[in-house]
């Protein structure tokens, strides 16, 4: 009985041990990227104009977490295993508010913060992608086109619109250089959208 017990576990372990085996690997996880901005907050002056910072408008093509990459100018791919931390809309909204808060004249918020603004702010999103215009093994060229519109938060009044095109060339064709040059060309935009927004007359 002892012969045959020990037999009986040496056959449940040998399986066990060959149901392990041909378990398949796991998949590699996906690689997560942020969309940072470098700006540093300051604090914001008194008399500080406060926006809120509407969700952009996307492409449908855009309104995933994808890493969009254009290889002839009229295709859009996936960058495979690689995509943003956020859908874009919200991405960008993020990055907006945080470049709002290195300038101290104005406030960001988002709407779901529930604080009452004098002014909104509203993107509406052209292209966000890296473009292989020389080729698919060259390095790509990041294209990052916004419209912005402000109006009046409370009579919706229409103050301004103001389009901005930025292009940043990523050093390679590796995704994490093509995601550096969408955070330089991002942060471009924005701060020459905020540049223009300094131009408006707020007061009316």
């Amino acid at each position: 009985m002892r012969i045959k017990c020990g037999l009986a576990i040496m056959v449940v372990g040998i399986g066990l041990s060959a149901c392990v085996s041909v378990l398949p690997d796991p998949k590699p996880a996906d690689t997560i990227y942020l969309l940072r901005s470098s700006v540093e907050a300051v604090t914001p002056r008194k008399d500080a104009k406060n926006f809120r910072v509407d969700r952009p408008t996307t492409p449908t093509s855009l309104q995933r977490d994808a890493i969009i990459l254009s290889p002839d100018g009229n295709t859009y791919q996936t960058a495979g295993r690689a995509r943003w931390s956020e859908p874009v809309p919200a991405l960008i909204q993020w990055s907006f508010v945080d470049e709002l808060a290195g300038h101290d004249e104005f406030i960001g918020v988002l709407p779901t913060s529930g604080v009452r603004t004098t002014h909104r702010v509203h993107l509406t999103v052209r292209n966000f992608e890296a473009q292989f215009d020389h080729g698919q093994t060259e390095a790509p060229l990041v294209v990052v086109h916004y419209i912005a519109t402000v109006a009046d938060a409370s009579s919706r009044n229409l103050i301004g619109t103001f389009a901005v095109k930025s292009t940043r060339r990523a050093d390679n064709i590796a995704i994490s250089s093509i995601v550096n040059a969408t955070r330089e060309a991002n942060q471009s935009a924005l701060s020459d959208i905020i540049g223009w927004m300094k131009t408006l007359d707020l007061e009316s």
